[in-house]
């Protein structure tokens, strides 16, 4: 009989009970020395909330209080929720306990493969079994295999060889593959990074000065030494986004490194004298809150680089990086080199952020775009700012053709368009050759009128080992043949870069068109448990928890939250899939006579309802239109609704899938009864 600690119910312990061979009991004491095991892994090193949930309800059913493991006693005692916790409103004990089932098994399958006490929790329930599995080494006076589980930390991931590419360039995560569909191959997990010794995020340095612009010159001389460090192979340096999350907030350095996965952390501060600058930096190793290296520069604003350099320079040899003079250029050669224009690039960069935060998106991006405009006079390679200025046209074209608004004159569409082609050429011809390079080239041909050379781009672009950006990409190919390969990428983005929310949500989105719907709920759980919030991420949620068949979840009620991607009420979604048919049509028509109805909502809502000859309608206006491709592209990726239009409704759109040789129709992945086609 399995010792489990728990009050008798039926389930899938008295199955385990019932066994006629049954495994022989573990004492209170293995079961201990297994929590120690498993709550010292690599795997769940960097999972505070998910150790201290698994520490929780082993030691609660071992003191012999298993009756107290139930969902609103963990929601207060381990989620910290309050009295007014409510189970029925707020899923984060049972999202917690399916990551915690998940990262169990993944445990059991690397590091406790050889383990002699198993530790599960079955679906459904909050308390574990312990089941004696193998031989206990304590038992049998060998090494304490708790101690060679330290050991092996350094050793099952880093001495695997993952090709020279990501060895040499990325050498930042453990990237868990989710492989596409056709290989039937699935690892639902959210992406887990291990910490590396030369893994360092850069916090923003603080200003001590309150110049106009003093906070920006410091926000600028942060990131130039990131980028820096960010040409060094064999350093693992976190992104700009994730580390400018902590700016303001004061927090533990080893809580801090442990969120963004790293082993060391660098400080600064600026404080500004007219034209005199003290500039303060230290190098903090995390796991025992060792200063590694300090030290104070005074400099003129003037020899601002050359401070910049030698700092980053002194950062890489406390880490152990050998610099020569060909790798001292490299690092040099990273970044503007210019006050005024890193200035404008981080306002530029601020307003970029504001803008996708609010609601006149093109007008704010206008603003964001004068100030990328100074930064790219200086610096005419800055891939990223000219990426993050094309981003004012692709949205100009998104709001036109969508039927968010009317041109503002005639031809401004066909401008727009002109002007974001350029934009990405002139990208591409500045860029080094690289990964970048090669996503640049990928967006560049989305937005053509000519797709026979998108395969071979995809195929070149979507790749892992260098974290390269994407904006638009997967906004088109997910549906199209690529979710496996897109969700693998962006699990590495993910990785590098665990506190941005965009790549969160287009990781969740394509591992819902990959097919793997609960593991899109745990990457949104995973970026709540880091603090993320965004309408987009309750979007995502809704959408893979309609794919899984949830619909009775609390989260799929309600009309939806603002600032998200359906503007109308996404009732009709859950409506249309499993409630009511006729309410499902009714409010759709109800939607269709509101004056801010668009044709990108109507053509989705006319899909999910079923109503065949409106959606070929409003898909054939906005095929008519030069650049259609982005919005009819976005609209199948937010449908998940295999095809939400009649292909041979939209020409044009036709003619790019059959030139490329892309597959139609797309896969369903919430089967919507309404829906005949």
């Amino acid at each position: 009989m399995c010792l489990t600690f728990e009050n008798r119910e039926s389930g899938p312990h008295q199955q385990l009970m019932a066994n006629n061979n049954p495994a022989p009991e573990p004492s209170p004491a293995q079961v201990r020395a297994q929590r120690d095991r498993i709550l010292a892994s690599k795997l769940f090193t960097l999972s505070k909330r998910l150790k201290e949930f698994l520490g929780f309800i082993i030691d609660t059913t071992l003191d012999g209080r298993a009756d107290r493991l139930k969902e609103f006693t963990l929601g207060i005692e381990v989620f910290e929720k309050g009295d007014t916790f409510d189970p029925n409103l707020d899923s984060i004990v049972r999202v917690e306990a399916s990551r915690l089932r998940s990262k169990l098994r993944e445990y059991y399958d690397r590091e406790g493969k050889n383990d002699p006490v198993r530790i599960e929790i079955p679906k459904g329930h909050y308390v574990p079994i312990f089941r004696l599995v193998g031989r206990d080494p304590e038992s049998e006076g060998t090494k304490n295999e708790l101690d060679v589980d330290r050991s092996r930390l350094t050793t099952d991931v880093t001495g695997r060889k993952i090709g020279l590419t990501l060895i040499a360039v990325m050498a930042v995560a453990i990237v868990f593959f989710i492989v596409d569909k056709l290989t039937s191959v699935s690892i639902p997990i959210v992406p887990v990074r291990e910490i590396h010794d030369r893994s360092i995020a850069v916090l923003p340095f603080v200003s001590m000065s309150s110049g106009e612009d003093d906070g920006y010159f410091a926000d600028g001389l942060t990131e130039e030494i990131l980028n820096s460090l960010a040409q060094l192979p064999q350093l693992q340096v976190t992104a700009r986004t994730s580390s400018f999350f902590f700016k303001g907030k004061n927090l533990p350095v080893p809580d801090i490194a442990s969120t963004l996965g790293v082993a060391s952390i660098v400080e600064g501060s600026i404080r500004r004298d007219g034209d005199r600058l003290r500039i303060a930096v230290q190098v903090i190793r995390a796991s025992d809150d060792v200063h590694l290296w300090s030290q104070s520069f005074d400099r003129t604003r003037n020899d601002v680089f050359a401070v910049q350099e030698e700092i980053a320079e002194k950062i890489a040899e406390v880490l152990g990086v050998v610099l020569d003079d060909a790798t001292r250029d490299v690092m040099h050669s990273a970044g503007i080199h210019d006050v005024e224009a890193f200035i404008a690039y981080q306002k530029g960069q601020e307003a970029f952020m504001r803008a996708h935060r609010g609601m006149n998106m093109s007008d704010a991006l206008t603003i964001a775009n004068e100030y990328f405009d100074l930064a790219l006079e200086a610096a005419p390679g800055l891939t990223t700012a000219r990426l993050m200025k094309a981003d004012l046209r692709g949205h100009i074209l998104l709001e036109i053709i969508a039927d968010l608004r009317d041109e503002k004159y005639a031809g401004e569409l066909s401008e727009t368009l002109a002007a974001l082609r350029e934009e990405y050429r002139l990208a591409v011809e500045q860029s080094p050759a690289g990964h970048q390079r090669d996503l640049l080239e990928l967006e560049r041909t989305l937005f053509s009128d000519d797709w026979k050379i998108l395969p071979a781009r995809i195929g070149k672009a979507i790749r892992v080992g260098e974290c390269g950006q994407m904006n638009w990409t997967n906004a088109f190919i997910s549906p199209l043949g690529w979710a496996g390969q897109l969700s693998t990428m962006y699990q590495e983005a993910v990785a590098c870069n665990p506190l941005d929310i965009v790549t969160s949500f287009h990781l969740a989105s394509a591992l819902i068109w990959s097919g793997d719907s609960e593991a899109a709920l745990l990457v949104i759980a995973d970026a709540e448990n880091k603090g993320l919030s965004h309408p987009f991420l309750d979007d995502a949620r809704f959408w893979a928890l309609l794919a899984t068949g949830r619909v009775d979840d609390p989260a799929t009620h309600g009309p939806g939250t603002g600032g998200g991607n359906m503007p109308y009420d996404r009732r009709i979604l859950r409506e249309a899939l499993a409630g009511d048919p006729e309410v499902a049509r009714q409010m759709a028509e109800d939607y269709w006579s509101d004056p801010g109805a668009n044709d990108f909502s109507s053509l989705l809502v006319a899909a999910v309802v079923g109503d065949r000859k409106k959606a070929n309608d409003v898909v054939a206006r906005i095929d008519a239109l030069p650049g259609s491709a982005v919005v009819l592209s976005s609209a199948i990726v937010t449908c998940f609704c295999g095809a939400p239009f009649d292909l041979d409704a939209a020409p044009n759109y036709q003619a790019r899938i059959d030139e490329a040789g892309l597959p139609w129709p797309p896969p369903t992945r919430i089967d919507y009864p309404t829906k005949p086609w």
